[in-house]
């Protein structure tokens, strides 16, 4: 039980440090700077970080060594964006055929 309660906040911590990265999308941060945002050491920075990269949920701008999340992201965004959308236009056809009159 001990382990399932240090696995799930270990997950909530890299979970935490995926969300900060997602309000600097275009930039990313430096791991100093993602350490300060979710007051969490160093070390444990640098072992999240590595889950989420190999995992592909965060990349390394080569240039600068800023972390960033990945394009993998955005995609997965574009694909719930659709799906809404989609779903919108199913609503508005049952809305139109209910109170079109026969």
């Amino acid at each position: 039980m001990s382990e399932q309660r240090s696995t799930a906040q270990s997950a909530g911590k890299v979970l935490e440090v995926l969300n900060v990265l997602l309000g600097n999308f275009a930039h990313g941060l430096t791991p100093g700077e993602l350490a300060k945002a979710t007051s969490l050491s160093p070390s444990n920075i640098t072992r999240y970080i590595a889950t989420l990269e190999e995992k592909g949920f965060a990349e390394r701008v080569a240039e600068t060594g800023r972390i960033r999340p990945s394009v993998r992201l955005a995609q997965q965004a574009v694909v719930i964006l659709r799906s809404l959308d989609s779903a919108r236009q199913r609503v508005d056809e049952i809305v139109h055929r209910v109170c079109t009159p026969q």
